[in-house]
């Protein structure tokens, strides 16, 4: 410990995340106290009246914290700094964005900090003893400030982690009336609700099998085998066909080459067979795609009644 590092400063940052407002800590010392250590170096402020320690001013952690702290309540982190909180955003913008109340003015522009007014009630969840707009409010706020994959790729994950409703998404996007690209927003949002659960199945859905006769496919359709329940990206129920889109990322390794053939030949056992499409293929060779599925579905139906007739 330096020498005149004040144990009460020390402890109450400890306990509080890091960093604390200026009106906080004059709760424990007396201003003379705060004012010198701030002189000294001992206490910077990342944001206006916020102060930690300088050897944790680079901790995102401590840095949310006095964001919070600075702004005053009410306040949640949101945007961008929400996503990254339920981990639905890899970290690599520096800003921390926070939403207040349309009512307050909080402070002015201040380097590394963006303030959101909303006049629409936020739904709040403490996360680590701070206050972060929930997730649906935190994904669609965030559509304007992102583009293409990287826009999508935060609803596409809540909804698979089942961190969020897509009726919930469909909601919220609802409620940001005038916000840039919403339309788009909402209709990501529908897609998911149709059980489109990746990049692929969203390609898929609009560039390949939505077209006349396979539009009737189900999407994400839990069948059960012997004990072992499995998804199908499509299903064709009457026809028993299933269609699985492999992404390159995970169909690529030879383990998960194995299950999808150990997958396959347990839905053969109960009378379904697979079509498997590439990432590859599925981009690069829509009607292919298309014409193949075509076939085998109209190849189901006349086997199904030829064997109807048979017996």
């Amino acid at each position: 410990m330096l020498a005149g590092h004040a144990p009460e400063i020390d402890a109450y940052l400890a306990s509080h995340l890091g960093a604390a407002a200026r009106s906080e800590l004059l709760t424990i010392v007396s201003r003379n106290q705060l004012d010198d250590e701030i002189a000294r170096g001992l206490l910077v402020a990342p944001f206006p009246r916020a102060y930690c320690r300088p050897w944790d001013a680079d901790e995102r952690a401590v840095l949310e914290r006095a964001a919070v702290a600075s702004v005053g309540q009410p306040v949640a982190l949101s945007h961008l700094s929400g996503l990254r909180r339920y981990a639905l955003l890899e970290d690599w913008d520096p800003l921390i964005d926070v939403t207040v109340p349309n009512d307050r003015h909080p402070i002015g522009r201040t380097p590394g900090l963006r303030v959101h007014r909303t006049r629409v009630p936020t739904r709040v969840r403490m996360i680590d003893g701070l206050p972060v707009v929930e997730p649906a409010t935190a994904i669609v706020r965030s559509w304007p400030l992102l583009a293409g994959a990287e826009q999508r790729a935060p609803a596409i994950l809540a909804v698979r982690r089942r961190l969020v409703t897509s009726e919930r998404l469909l909601a919220a996007g609802a409620a940001a009336h005038g916000m840039k690209g919403r339309a788009a927003m909402l209709r990501l949002a529908s897609l998911l609700a149709a059980g489109c659960e990746s990049e692929l199945e969203l390609w898929g859905h609009l560039h390949v099998f939505d077209v006349p006769g396979l539009r009737h496919a189900r999407r994400q359709l839990g069948l059960d085998v012997r004990g072992q329940r499995y998804r199908l990206d499509l299903a064709y129920e009457q026809e028993r066909v299933a269609v699985e889109l492999d992404g390159y990322r995970y169909h690529s390794t030879r383990a998960q080459r194995e299950r999808d053939m150990q997958r396959d030949a347990a839905l053969a056992s109960v009378d379904w067979i697979t079509l498997r499409y590439s990432h590859e293929r599925l981009h690069e060779d829509v009607a292919g795609c298309r014409r193949d599925t075509l076939a085998t579905l109209a190849a189901r139906r006349a086997g199904s009644g030829a064997w109807r007739r048979s017996g």
